[in-house]
Protein backbone atom coordinates (compact mmCIF):
# COMPACT_ATOMS: atom_id res chain seq x y z
CA UNK A 1 0.00 0.00 0.00
CA UNK A 2 1.08 3.31 -0.53
CA UNK A 3 2.29 5.36 2.52
CA UNK A 4 2.36 8.68 4.13
CA UNK A 5 -0.56 9.30 2.28
CA UNK A 6 -2.64 9.72 4.98
CA UNK A 7 -1.14 11.56 8.68
CA UNK A 8 -0.23 9.73 11.55
CA UNK A 9 -3.54 11.04 13.26
CA UNK A 10 -5.35 9.35 10.62
CA UNK A 11 -3.32 6.14 10.44
CA UNK A 12 -4.07 6.03 14.28
CA UNK A 13 -7.47 6.81 14.04
CA UNK A 14 -7.37 3.70 11.12
CA UNK A 15 -5.71 1.02 13.61
CA UNK A 16 -8.80 2.14 16.11
CA UNK A 17 -11.29 1.29 13.52
CA UNK A 18 -9.29 -1.66 12.31
CA UNK A 19 -9.38 -3.41 15.73
CA UNK A 20 -13.16 -2.50 16.22
CA UNK A 21 -13.51 -4.65 12.58
CA UNK A 22 -11.54 -7.44 13.22
CA UNK A 23 -12.78 -8.19 16.76
CA UNK A 24 -16.32 -7.12 16.94
CA UNK A 25 -17.75 -7.14 13.26
CA UNK A 26 -15.96 -9.59 11.16
CA UNK A 27 -16.94 -12.77 13.85
CA UNK A 28 -20.44 -12.34 12.97
CA UNK A 29 -20.65 -11.08 9.57
CA UNK A 30 -20.96 -14.62 8.31
CA UNK A 31 -24.41 -14.89 10.54
CA UNK A 32 -25.54 -11.75 8.68
CA UNK A 33 -24.95 -13.09 5.05
CA UNK A 34 -26.29 -16.45 5.84
CA UNK A 35 -29.36 -14.96 7.36
CA UNK A 36 -29.62 -12.28 5.04
CA UNK A 37 -29.68 -9.19 7.40
CA UNK A 38 -27.68 -7.72 10.27
CA UNK A 39 -29.09 -6.22 13.36
CA UNK A 40 -29.54 -2.84 13.44
CA UNK A 41 -28.15 -2.11 16.76
CA UNK A 42 -24.57 -3.00 14.84
CA UNK A 43 -25.20 0.58 13.21
CA UNK A 44 -25.14 2.40 16.85
CA UNK A 45 -21.90 0.32 17.66
CA UNK A 46 -20.38 1.54 14.54
CA UNK A 47 -21.61 5.21 15.67
CA UNK A 48 -20.12 4.87 19.25
CA UNK A 49 -16.79 3.62 17.63
CA UNK A 50 -17.04 7.36 15.61
CA UNK A 51 -17.13 5.32 12.32
CA UNK A 52 -19.79 8.17 11.09
CA UNK A 53 -17.12 10.92 9.88
CA UNK A 54 -17.30 14.35 8.91
CA UNK A 55 -13.75 14.35 7.95
CA UNK A 56 -13.32 13.16 4.78
CA UNK A 57 -10.05 11.75 5.49
CA UNK A 58 -11.67 9.55 8.24
CA UNK A 59 -13.98 8.99 6.18
CA UNK A 60 -11.99 7.65 3.95
CA UNK A 61 -10.06 5.44 6.14
CA UNK A 62 -13.49 4.07 7.39
CA UNK A 63 -14.35 3.21 3.47
CA UNK A 64 -10.98 1.21 2.83
CA UNK A 65 -11.44 -0.72 6.61
CA UNK A 66 -15.02 -1.04 6.64
CA UNK A 67 -14.80 -4.12 3.95
CA UNK A 68 -12.54 -5.95 6.09
CA UNK A 69 -15.65 -7.46 8.13
CA UNK A 70 -15.82 -9.69 5.51
CA UNK A 71 -19.91 -8.51 4.68
CA UNK A 72 -19.87 -6.29 1.46
CA UNK A 73 -23.29 -6.28 2.10
CA UNK A 74 -23.17 -4.66 5.80
CA UNK A 75 -20.32 -2.13 4.42
CA UNK A 76 -22.78 -0.81 1.59
CA UNK A 77 -24.94 -0.48 3.74
CA UNK A 78 -23.03 1.91 5.98
CA UNK A 79 -21.36 3.73 3.09
CA UNK A 80 -24.58 4.68 1.91
CA UNK A 81 -25.65 6.16 5.46
CA UNK A 82 -22.13 8.11 5.51
CA UNK A 83 -21.71 9.13 1.80
CA UNK A 84 -25.16 9.56 0.60
CA UNK A 85 -27.72 9.92 2.79
CA UNK A 86 -25.79 12.37 5.41
CA UNK A 87 -23.93 14.70 2.78
CA UNK A 88 -27.05 15.28 0.85
CA UNK A 89 -29.28 16.37 4.37
CA UNK A 90 -26.30 18.62 5.45
CA UNK A 91 -25.90 20.12 1.54
CA UNK A 92 -29.71 20.41 0.95
CA UNK A 93 -31.62 19.90 4.23
CA UNK A 94 -33.77 22.57 5.80
CA UNK A 95 -32.68 23.84 9.64
CA UNK A 96 -35.87 21.48 10.36
CA UNK A 97 -35.04 18.36 8.09
CA UNK A 98 -31.56 18.49 9.45
CA UNK A 99 -32.51 18.84 12.87
CA UNK A 100 -34.86 15.58 12.33
CA UNK A 101 -32.87 13.14 10.35
CA UNK A 102 -28.74 13.91 10.68
CA UNK A 103 -28.68 13.22 14.86
CA UNK A 104 -30.32 9.85 14.11
CA UNK A 105 -28.35 8.73 10.89
CA UNK A 106 -25.18 9.55 12.63
CA UNK A 107 -25.96 7.78 16.18
CA UNK A 108 -27.25 5.21 14.11
CA UNK A 109 -30.60 5.39 15.18
CA UNK A 110 -31.90 5.54 11.80
CA UNK A 111 -31.48 4.83 8.18
CA UNK A 112 -32.14 5.60 5.15
CA UNK A 113 -32.26 4.75 1.51
CA UNK A 114 -31.65 6.67 -1.67
CA UNK A 115 -34.44 5.90 -4.44
CA UNK A 116 -33.64 6.61 -7.56
CA UNK A 117 -33.46 3.88 -10.46
CA UNK A 118 -36.41 2.52 -12.20
CA UNK A 119 -37.60 -0.16 -13.60
CA UNK A 120 -37.40 0.90 -17.03
CA UNK A 121 -34.38 3.48 -16.18
CA UNK A 122 -31.26 3.51 -14.11
CA UNK A 123 -28.43 6.00 -15.53
CA UNK A 124 -30.81 7.61 -17.80
CA UNK A 125 -32.37 10.16 -15.80
CA UNK A 126 -34.49 11.66 -18.75
CA UNK A 127 -36.24 8.18 -18.44
CA UNK A 128 -37.65 8.56 -14.46
CA UNK A 129 -41.50 8.76 -14.29
CA UNK A 130 -42.01 8.83 -10.98
CA UNK A 131 -44.18 11.76 -10.29
CA UNK A 132 -45.28 13.81 -7.40
CA UNK A 133 -48.94 15.65 -8.10
CA UNK A 134 -49.72 19.02 -6.05
CA UNK A 135 -52.57 18.72 -3.36
CA UNK A 136 -52.92 21.61 -1.26
CA UNK A 137 -49.90 21.53 0.54
CA UNK A 138 -49.15 18.42 0.04
CA UNK A 139 -47.48 15.88 -2.51
CA UNK A 140 -49.16 13.20 -3.87
CA UNK A 141 -46.80 10.63 -4.97
CA UNK A 142 -47.26 7.85 -7.42
CA UNK A 143 -44.37 5.21 -9.08
CA UNK A 144 -41.77 2.56 -8.62
CA UNK A 145 -38.50 2.16 -7.52
CA UNK A 146 -36.26 -0.99 -7.82
CA UNK A 147 -32.90 -2.23 -6.97
CA UNK A 148 -32.62 0.03 -3.90
CA UNK A 149 -30.06 -0.54 -1.60
CA UNK A 150 -31.45 -0.44 2.38
CA UNK A 151 -34.94 -0.44 0.87
CA UNK A 152 -36.23 -3.33 3.17
CA UNK A 153 -34.29 -1.69 6.34
CA UNK A 154 -34.97 1.85 5.60
CA UNK A 155 -36.67 4.12 8.76
CA UNK A 156 -36.89 7.10 5.16
CA UNK A 157 -36.62 7.35 1.51
CA UNK A 158 -34.97 10.21 -0.23
CA UNK A 159 -36.99 9.88 -3.78
CA UNK A 160 -36.15 10.92 -7.10
CA UNK A 161 -39.67 12.18 -8.52
CA UNK A 162 -41.21 14.35 -11.33
CA UNK A 163 -43.30 17.70 -9.97
CA UNK A 164 -44.78 18.75 -13.54
CA UNK A 165 -46.93 21.40 -11.81
CA UNK A 166 -43.39 23.09 -10.49
CA UNK A 167 -41.08 22.35 -13.50
CA UNK A 168 -41.42 20.43 -16.48
CA UNK A 169 -38.42 18.87 -17.40
CA UNK A 170 -36.14 18.64 -13.52
CA UNK A 171 -35.95 16.10 -10.62
CA UNK A 172 -37.03 16.58 -7.21
CA UNK A 173 -35.84 14.62 -4.37
CA UNK A 174 -38.29 14.37 -1.77
CA UNK A 175 -37.83 12.64 2.03
CA UNK A 176 -40.57 10.31 2.72
CA UNK A 177 -41.04 7.96 5.33
CA UNK A 178 -41.33 4.15 4.52
CA UNK A 179 -43.96 3.60 6.92
CA UNK A 180 -46.02 6.33 5.24
CA UNK A 181 -49.78 4.54 3.94
CA UNK A 182 -48.88 4.61 -0.08
CA UNK A 183 -45.88 3.14 0.59
CA UNK A 184 -45.06 -0.64 -0.50
CA UNK A 185 -41.79 -1.68 -0.15
CA UNK A 186 -40.71 -5.76 -1.41
CA UNK A 187 -37.47 -7.20 -0.48
CA UNK A 188 -35.39 -8.43 -3.47
CA UNK A 189 -33.27 -11.61 -3.79
CA UNK A 190 -30.23 -10.90 -5.26
CA UNK A 191 -26.40 -12.84 -6.35
CA UNK A 192 -24.91 -11.21 -3.89
CA UNK A 193 -24.59 -8.62 -0.96
CA UNK A 194 -27.60 -10.51 0.89
CA UNK A 195 -27.12 -8.17 4.08
CA UNK A 196 -27.84 -4.60 2.62
CA UNK A 197 -31.46 -5.06 2.10
CA UNK A 198 -32.15 -4.47 -1.50
CA UNK A 199 -35.57 -3.74 -2.66
CA UNK A 200 -38.78 -2.19 -4.58
CA UNK A 201 -40.30 0.57 -3.63
CA UNK A 202 -43.99 1.32 -4.68
CA UNK A 203 -45.76 5.04 -4.64
CA UNK A 204 -49.39 4.00 -4.39
CA UNK A 205 -51.08 7.63 -3.85
CA UNK A 206 -48.42 8.24 -0.65
CA UNK A 207 -49.14 11.43 1.02
CA UNK A 208 -46.37 13.74 1.95
CA UNK A 209 -45.97 17.66 3.01
CA UNK A 210 -44.43 19.99 0.51
CA UNK A 211 -42.11 20.82 3.13
CA UNK A 212 -40.32 17.35 2.60
CA UNK A 213 -38.96 18.64 -0.45
CA UNK A 214 -35.04 18.51 -0.32
CA UNK A 215 -33.37 21.48 -1.77
CA UNK A 216 -35.22 23.28 -4.57
CA UNK A 217 -37.43 22.04 -6.39
CA UNK A 218 -36.29 20.86 -10.34
CA UNK A 219 -32.41 20.46 -8.91
CA UNK A 220 -32.67 16.98 -8.03
CA UNK A 221 -30.57 16.09 -11.20
CA UNK A 222 -27.88 18.07 -10.02
CA UNK A 223 -28.32 16.72 -6.71
CA UNK A 224 -28.04 13.04 -7.53
CA UNK A 225 -25.16 13.76 -9.72
CA UNK A 226 -22.92 15.09 -6.53
CA UNK A 227 -24.31 12.51 -4.86
CA UNK A 228 -23.09 9.72 -7.45
CA UNK A 229 -19.77 11.45 -7.53
CA UNK A 230 -19.39 10.97 -3.87
CA UNK A 231 -20.53 7.27 -3.97
CA UNK A 232 -18.05 6.65 -6.69
CA UNK A 233 -15.28 8.43 -4.90
CA UNK A 234 -15.13 6.56 -1.52
CA UNK A 235 -16.52 3.63 -3.37
CA UNK A 236 -13.58 3.15 -5.03
CA UNK A 237 -11.33 3.83 -2.12
CA UNK A 238 -13.44 0.83 -0.79
CA UNK A 239 -13.15 -1.86 -2.94
CA UNK A 240 -9.38 -1.29 -3.73
CA UNK A 241 -8.90 -1.90 -0.16
CA UNK A 242 -11.27 -4.79 -0.11
CA UNK A 243 -9.32 -6.69 -3.12
CA UNK A 244 -6.20 -6.00 -1.60
CA UNK A 245 -7.54 -7.65 1.51
CA UNK A 246 -8.72 -10.60 -0.57
CA UNK A 247 -5.32 -10.87 -2.55
CA UNK A 248 -3.61 -11.22 1.20
CA UNK A 249 -5.71 -13.58 2.14
CA UNK A 250 -5.44 -15.38 -0.74
CA UNK A 251 -0.82 -15.24 -0.59
CA UNK A 252 -1.69 -16.59 2.81
CA UNK A 253 -3.37 -19.55 1.82
CA UNK A 254 -1.11 -20.24 -1.21
CA UNK A 255 1.81 -20.12 1.07
CA UNK A 256 -0.05 -23.23 2.72
CA UNK A 257 -1.53 -25.02 -0.02
CA UNK A 258 0.85 -28.03 -0.98
CA UNK A 259 0.22 -29.68 -4.65
CA UNK A 260 3.54 -31.65 -6.42
CA UNK A 261 5.65 -31.26 -3.37
CA UNK A 262 5.64 -27.68 -2.84
CA UNK A 263 3.09 -24.66 -1.46
CA UNK A 264 1.67 -23.32 -4.66
CA UNK A 265 3.57 -20.15 -4.01
CA UNK A 266 6.46 -21.18 -5.07
CA UNK A 267 5.04 -21.94 -8.76
CA UNK A 268 6.07 -19.28 -11.12
CA UNK A 269 2.62 -18.82 -12.71
CA UNK A 270 1.11 -18.44 -9.25
CA UNK A 271 3.50 -15.83 -8.36
CA UNK A 272 3.26 -14.20 -11.49
CA UNK A 273 -0.46 -13.90 -10.85
CA UNK A 274 0.24 -12.32 -7.62
CA UNK A 275 2.46 -9.85 -9.20
CA UNK A 276 0.15 -8.69 -11.55
CA UNK A 277 -2.41 -8.16 -9.04
CA UNK A 278 -0.42 -6.22 -6.58
CA UNK A 279 0.43 -4.05 -10.37
CA UNK A 280 -3.06 -3.69 -10.70
CA UNK A 281 -4.11 -2.69 -7.50
CA UNK A 282 -1.28 -0.18 -6.76
CA UNK A 283 -2.19 1.50 -10.42
CA UNK A 284 -5.85 1.78 -9.41
CA UNK A 285 -4.85 2.87 -5.44
CA UNK A 286 -2.91 5.40 -6.72
CA UNK A 287 -5.52 6.95 -9.49
CA UNK A 288 -8.04 7.00 -6.24
CA UNK A 289 -5.73 8.66 -3.87
CA UNK A 290 -4.78 11.15 -6.42
CA UNK A 291 -8.29 12.00 -7.33
CA UNK A 292 -9.10 12.17 -3.51
CA UNK A 293 -6.55 14.32 -2.38
CA UNK A 294 -7.52 16.60 -5.34
CA UNK A 295 -11.50 16.28 -4.43
CA UNK A 296 -10.46 17.57 -0.80
CA UNK A 297 -8.90 20.42 -2.22
CA UNK A 298 -11.85 21.13 -3.74
CA UNK A 299 -10.98 20.67 -7.32
CA UNK A 300 -13.34 19.95 -9.96
CA UNK A 301 -12.82 16.16 -10.52
CA UNK A 302 -15.94 14.32 -11.97
CA UNK A 303 -13.68 13.13 -14.86
CA UNK A 304 -11.05 11.25 -12.67
CA UNK A 305 -13.80 9.89 -10.37
CA UNK A 306 -15.55 8.71 -13.62
CA UNK A 307 -12.43 6.82 -14.65
CA UNK A 308 -11.77 5.68 -10.85
CA UNK A 309 -15.04 3.89 -11.46
CA UNK A 310 -14.22 2.60 -14.48
CA UNK A 311 -11.11 1.12 -14.09
CA UNK A 312 -10.89 0.36 -9.91
CA UNK A 313 -13.54 -0.87 -10.16
CA UNK A 314 -13.19 -3.53 -12.62
CA UNK A 315 -9.97 -4.17 -11.18
CA UNK A 316 -11.22 -5.08 -7.67
CA UNK A 317 -13.78 -7.58 -9.45
CA UNK A 318 -10.76 -8.85 -12.00
CA UNK A 319 -8.81 -9.63 -8.94
CA UNK A 320 -11.43 -11.08 -6.62
CA UNK A 321 -12.21 -13.65 -9.34
CA UNK A 322 -8.29 -14.35 -9.70
CA UNK A 323 -8.69 -15.00 -6.07
CA UNK A 324 -11.49 -17.07 -6.40
CA UNK A 325 -9.56 -19.50 -9.16
CA UNK A 326 -5.93 -19.72 -6.80
CA UNK A 327 -8.19 -21.72 -4.54
CA UNK A 328 -9.51 -24.16 -6.72
CA UNK A 329 -12.57 -25.93 -5.89
CA UNK A 330 -12.49 -24.50 -2.66
CA UNK A 331 -13.10 -21.30 -3.80
CA UNK A 332 -16.28 -22.73 -6.15
CA UNK A 333 -17.88 -23.87 -2.71
CA UNK A 334 -21.00 -22.05 -1.91
CA UNK A 335 -19.30 -21.44 1.87
CA UNK A 336 -16.06 -19.96 0.66
CA UNK A 337 -15.43 -16.69 1.37
CA UNK A 338 -14.07 -16.08 -1.79
CA UNK A 339 -16.98 -17.80 -3.68
CA UNK A 340 -19.08 -14.85 -1.60
CA UNK A 341 -16.55 -12.17 -2.56
CA UNK A 342 -17.07 -13.16 -5.97
CA UNK A 343 -20.78 -12.90 -6.07
CA UNK A 344 -20.68 -9.51 -4.15
CA UNK A 345 -17.55 -8.42 -6.89
CA UNK A 346 -20.33 -8.76 -9.76
CA UNK A 347 -22.33 -5.52 -8.36
CA UNK A 348 -18.94 -3.17 -8.79
CA UNK A 349 -19.73 -3.19 -12.36
CA UNK A 350 -23.27 -2.61 -12.41
CA UNK A 351 -23.96 -0.29 -9.09
CA UNK A 352 -23.52 3.26 -9.63
CA UNK A 353 -23.24 3.69 -13.59
CA UNK A 354 -22.13 0.61 -15.79
CA UNK A 355 -18.79 0.82 -17.35
CA UNK A 356 -20.86 1.13 -20.71
CA UNK A 357 -21.95 4.58 -19.36
CA UNK A 358 -19.39 5.83 -17.54
CA UNK A 359 -17.02 5.59 -20.79
CA UNK A 360 -19.45 7.37 -22.74
CA UNK A 361 -19.32 10.03 -19.84
CA UNK A 362 -15.58 9.99 -19.68
CA UNK A 363 -15.44 10.79 -23.94
CA UNK A 364 -17.96 13.51 -23.34
CA UNK A 365 -15.46 14.86 -21.30
CA UNK A 366 -12.77 14.17 -23.72
CA UNK A 367 -15.22 16.11 -26.19
CA UNK A 368 -14.25 12.84 -28.75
Amino acid sequence: MMTNFFSDEHEQFRQKVRAFIDEQLRPRSTAWEDGGEFPRSVLLECARQGLFQSDPWRNGIVAEELPRCESLGFALSFLVQSNLIIPLLEDFGTDEQKATYIPAVSSGKMMGAMAVTEPASGSDFAALQCRGDISGDNLILYGEKTYITNAAFADFLIVAARIPELTEEGLTLILVSAQSNGVMIERLRTLGLSSSGTGRIRFDGCVVKRGQVLGSAGEGFGQVQRALNRERLFGGLACVAWADYAMQKTLAFARERSAFGNTINQFQVIRHQFADMATQLEAARSLNYLTFSRWIAGESVTRQICMMKLFSYQVAQEVITQCLQIHGGLGYRDDHWTSRFYRDARALTIAAGTPEVIREMIAAFMRV
